[in-house]
């Protein structure tokens, strides 16, 4: 198998299994998944049988000719599920097939099981050269394929188009890929119709050969699978990207968070729990959880912190939230604040005016803490420099 051929098959079976979750989810009631991922799937098994190792391998559990026209079957139910996908306006709405496409789906298959039925077994195993091509009724196997190669291709092309029209920028650019390549692929399948009826095509010294015109299939065909791979790769990358902003923002959380954690070290509730290599949405969750509610633990050390302190100061001044919260976590080993008194919350590193933290917005509070962890890192790394 080629790289190309490896490259198109793993496009077409890994499509199919990016959109399994989503119909599992849906218990399979979205049809317009359903046609994708069927068509995704039938294509790829289809291209993984087309190739000669698995040809002789289920030819020689069957008989000479059924992986041939097997795998022309898979390709060409793929199509017509493609083609069914890309004329749902809007793709998440379900329409029934056109009558005539399934028609036409039908004879062609018809027309190639019949004949494939009608070949010795000497000529099933069947190519495009002209030692094969002499004979009619392989000429006509390869005519049915190509009538419904070029309508599926074609029809896709067009039905790409005009989807392309609209949409996010990234969405336009995939399908006008797509168009592209399925463009090219339904040129191959008119060069093919000409190669296969006339024989003075394949006479020798002709400066184009079916060859050339395979190779630049294989190419469209990458182009195909490089736009539909397009929203993946895109998927991937902002996934990676909110990924790696996660365990910057729990990074940035460290400093607070040791500090408090080596007061209260019940803040931890799994502690045997493994420090995350790249920290996700539940990892950065809990850690402003426990920040927060050390925080709230510590609420008596601060407010006599904040009653020994020179002046007001500013709620919206990080430095001196961060140096009341030190103040704070050093009164924790010299004084017992909290005993006779009731826990008084003081939100620090915060310049609104409220004291729930079910009011907060988590982004914007999360924000604070972070950047008062990262000024306690500051205060602690000066203090040191000055010793």
């Amino acid at each position: 198998m080629s790289v190309l051929n490896i490259i198109a098959v793993a496009t077409l079976l890994g499509g199919a299994a990016w959109t399994t979750p989503a119909l599992i989810r849906q218990r399979f009631r979205d049809p317009m998944r359903v046609h994708l991922c069927l068509a995704l799937l039938l294509m790829g098994a289809g291209n993984v049988l087309a190739q000669p190792p698995f040809l002789q391998f289920a030819d020689s559990f069957t008989f000479p000719g059924f992986a041939k026209i097997t795998y022309n079957i898979e390709v060409l139910i793929g199509l017509c599920l493609m083609v069914g996908f890309l004329k749902e306006r809007p793709l998440r709405r379900w329409a029934p097939p056109w009558p005539w496409e399934v028609g036409l789906l039908l004879i062609c298959l018809a027309g190639m099981i019949t004949v494939t039925a009608l070949l010795p077994d000497a000529l099933r195993s069947h190519t495009l050269t002209s030692e094969f091509l002499a004979d009619w009724r392989v000429r006509t196997f390869y005519n049915f394929g190509n009538v419904y190669l070029l309508f599926g291709y074609a029809a896709s092309a067009y039905l790409a188009r005009q989807h392309a029209r609209e949409g996010s920028p990234l969405r336009r650019l995939s399908l006008n890929m797509i168009t592209a390549g399925l463009a090219g692929l339904a040129f191959t399948c008119v060069f093919r119709f000409l190669w296969v009826n006339l024989p003075t095509l394949r006479e020798p010294g002709r400066p184009i050969v079916y060859t050339d015109v395979f190779f630049f299939g294989q190419d469209a065909t990458i182009v195909v699978c490089a736009g539909l791979s397009l929203p993946f790769f895109v998927s991937v990358v902002q996934a990676a990207r909110e990924r790696l902003d996660q365990h910057r923002q729990f990074r940035g959380l460290e400093e607070l968070w040791h500090r408090l954690v080596k007061v209260h070290p019940e803040l931890v509730l799994e502690q045997n729990r493994a420090k995350p290599l790249l920290a996700n949405s539940t990892a950065l969750y809990r850690r402003y959880v426990e920040c927060r509610d050390g925080l709230t633990r510590l609420s008596p050390y601060l407010q006599l912190a904040a009653e020994g302190a020179p002046g007001p100061g500013s709620r919206s001044d990080v430095r001196a939230s961060a140096r009341l919260i030190a103040q704070a976590l050093r009164l924790h080993g010299k004084h017992d604040a909290g005993r006779g008194r009731p826990p008084t919350e003081v939100l620090v590193g915060s310049s609104r005016n409220r004291h729930s933290i079910d009011d907060h917005d988590y982004e914007e509070d999360l924000g604070a803490l972070i950047t008062l962890s990262q000024t306690l890192r500051t205060l602690r790394t000066d203090q040191e420099t000055a010793d």
